[in-house]
């Protein structure tokens, strides 16, 4: 039997990391299924961090972006970069600059005519070695976060009509989905031929898909899983609506790791969703505070961060 000092040696160094395992929140399938889906190539974030830090996020081959923003960052802010680091979880880099152009207006901050400058500029260096902006968003929407900005790279079509997957497959839908069919009414269930749908992130941890069809839900619970490390608390279907409750909030996230978790997972739902044609095609930042007393009265919770528009058209690939 242990001693006395040594229970309270063992309570005092036990390691913060010593808990149970958690427990995997994809199945076996699920893994498998994951390998149809590879990480996207040709998205990438640019994500203006804290009060000084830009990091480049899934760009595999961000070395031929590094240079031309590491020359547009020392041209265009008044001083210089503090160090660079790069971010190995997610194809990234990351440059700390000095002063605070994401902060609050301070003489160390610089003038803000010369953070917003930066961003242009930024941007025209991301255009000119090919990559198109199609997103800004506060998706993350707190202090740490000042903005995601999303960009593609479109290198030729964006899939051949042979490798396009049909809207109407069912070939990945799992058990869930196919219990959650068969409970709809005919009515409910979106057949192929549907030409655009809606995504929702919602609150704090709810992502709604409204109007898609069947085949694309697994899919992009697939791209939240895969990504997103505590994974899917409950989900659920109400007439053409499909609701992912994600665990903890990945969209009111804190810390430098649960903010890339949910860059990497909107960028995998966008990558995922290409492989049956559909693309990004309207964005609307809803999160706007209320000024009327019923406007307060709504919960933080209810509100609608993000909406998009996917849709699918031969015209636009």
């Amino acid at each position: 039997m242990a001693s006395l000092p040594e229970i309270v040696a063992q309570i005092m160094f036990k390691k913060k990391n010593s808990a149970p395992p958690k427990p995997p929140t994809q199945t076996r399938q699920q893994l498998q299924q994951q390998k149809q889906y590879p990480l996207s190539t040709t998205i990438c974030c640019l994500s203006l961090h804290d009060t000084d830090k830009i990091r480049l996020i899934n760009a595999p081959r961000s070395q031929s972006l590094i240079s031309p923003l590491r020359q547009a960052i020392v041209n265009t802010w008044n001083q210089p970069i503090k160090h660079e680091t790069t971010l190995e979880q997610c194809d990234g880099y990351e440059f700390k600059l000095k002063g605070k152009p994401w902060g609050p207006p301070s003489p160390k901050a610089g003038p803000p005519v010369a953070s917003t400058n930066l961003v242009h500029v930024l941007s025209k260096v991301m255009e000119q070695a090919g990559w198109s902006l199609i997103l800004a968003s506060n998706v993350s929407h707190v202090r740490e976060e000042k903005d995601s900005l999303f960009f593609e790279r479109v290198e030729g079509p964006l899939l051949s009509s042979s490798r396009m997957k049909e809207p109407d497959e069912m070939t990945l839908i799992d058990d869930f989905e196919h219990r959650d069919m068969r409970s709809k009414e005919g009515g409910d269930v979106v057949q192929g031929g549907v030409g655009s749908f809606v995504v929702e992130l919602s609150g704090y941890d709810t992502i709604h898909v409204t109007d898609a069809p069947a085949a694309v839900i697994n899919p992009l619970r697939l791209a939240i899983l895969k990504h997103w490390t505590q994974g899917i608390e409950k989900e659920g279907s109400k007439g053409s609506t499909h609701e992912f409750t994600l665990t903890g909030c990945p969209f009111r996230t804190w810390g430098s790791e649960t903010s890339i978790e949910t860059v990497m997972m909107m960028i995998q739902m966008w990558e995922n969703m290409r492989q049956f044609g559909f693309k990004l095609d309207e964005s609307a930042d809803r999160n706007v505070a209320g000024k009327t007393k019923q406007d307060k009265k709504v919960k933080v919770e209810k509100q609608v961060i993000d909406s998009w528009v996917l849709r699918r058209s031969e015209q636009m690939y």
